[in-house]
């Protein structure tokens, strides 16, 4: 059976450079970064090469560049090291409720206190309202720059004007940003981001956490000294290699990307609209392109998901990463989804080797799969 793989803002498969980036690091150079002698230098090299690679993709230096097991943790270090440096009474994250859980269990399990700024119908964010929290003590601001869920914008700049003015620091999860979006740390204006390589056709289990030079830094993980004392724990050479190599691929044809990617989503949502009960999250706001997130009256997303994995093709649901206790998508609750689509959501997220023919193919297959659930509950 033809797969069609339509849930890169899961993970992305990982570029023929960037495989052979990692046979070639596992084959011949299996020295520790940390040894001295030659293999170990080799090693050395590797990881050397890597951190210039993803400091170029960011627009940061490399001494700015922290490795870490992927973008979970990248967060998490972040957000420790502001809590940890912060002085007592100051202890307080602010997020937007959207947030990945990786922010939101992170916030909830370190500060003393979260502090929630909310967004539109559209999945905007609330600036006035983060004016507003930020006129008292915080230590760190985090925000996304893309919804995994919906694609929608924060508006990232902004947001890092109104902490630069409190003097509070802001950390910018950009998992999903790099390669469809140029990052350039410096013009977002940011202290900490974070990044995964599998979300931009690298390895699974690597990521990295940029710091900005000066800003306050407290070790999540200890041990040996590895990372300049800033996570211990021996590099993942082949990991970081691979990392460096998708990198590299990325950082090119952004353009062209985000115009593939923008004309698959228009197609795509052009096909689903005249499906009856339809309804479309964040399509009013600025998206990155390569994300839709639709949902249909009185039907449970999964079933639409399983009935297309019958089929080959590869999308998810809109509540599979839901921090709710109801089972809903914590993201179209805050958006005020209605209860009536708030469970019926699917995710369709594309890269650019996706093409028209697989958006038809898929389009076609949800519209008969909500068509065959409809059946089975009548009245919807």
């Amino acid at each position: 059976m033809r797969t069609i793989y339509l849930d890169n803002n899961a993970t992305t498969a990982p570029h023929p450079t960037v495989i052979e980036a990692m046979r070639h690091v596992l084959e011949h150079v299996p020295g520790n970064p940390s040894s001295i002698h030659g293999p170990g230098q080799a090693a050395r090299a590797v990881v050397d090469a890597a951190r210039v690679d993803v400091a170029a993709l960011l627009g940061a230096r490399p001494t700015e560049i922290v490795f870490t097991s992927g973008g979970t943790e990248a967060i998490n270090t972040a957000l420790h090291a502001c809590v940890q440096s912060a002085p007592t009474g100051s202890r307080r994250i602010i997020r937007s409720t959207v947030e990945h859980e990786a922010v939101i269990e992170a916030a909830l399990h370190g500060a003393d206190e979260v502090s929630v700024v909310g967004v539109d119908a559209e999945g905007r964010l609330d600036l006035a309202g983060l004016a507003r929290e930020l006129a008292r003590p915080a230590c760190c601001v985090s925000l996304m720059l893309s919804n995994n869920e919906t694609g929608v914008l924060l508006p990232i700049q902004e947001a890092a004007a109104l902490a630069r003015a409190a003097r509070v620091p802001l950390h910018v999860d950009a998992v999903q940003a790099v390669g469809k979006s140029v990052l350039n740390v410096e013009e977002i204006g940011c202290d900490y981001l974070s990044i995964a390589a599998h979300k931009f056709h690298g390895p699974k289990g690597v990521g990295a956490l940029f710091v900005r030079r000066g800003a306050a830094f407290v070790p999540l993980l200890r041990g040996a000294s590895h990372e300049s004392a800033r996570r211990a724990g021996t590099e993942n050479t082949a990991a970081l290699a691979g990392m460096a190599a998708a990198a590299r691929v990325m950082g090119c044809g952004i353009s062209e990307r985000r115009a593939h990617l923008r004309q698959l989503t228009v197609r795509l949502e052009a096909l689903l609209a005249d499906i009856p009960g339809v309804r479309f999250q964040g399509a009013g706001a600025e998206r990155m392109p390569g994300t839709t997130n639709v949902a249909f009256e009185g039907l449970e997303g999964a079933g639409v998901v399983l009935r297309l994995a019958r089929e080959g093709i590869a999308i998810s649901s809109g509540s599979a990463c839901s921090a709710s206790m109801g089972g809903g998508s914590h993201v179209l609750e805050a958006m005020g989804v209605p209860y009536s689509h708030l469970f019926g959501a699917i995710r369709v997220s594309l890269c650019k080797q996706n093409t028209a023919d697989e958006i038809d193919l898929a389009a076609a297959a949800i519209a008969r799969a909500v068509l065959a659930l409809r059946e089975l509950l009548p009245g919807v």
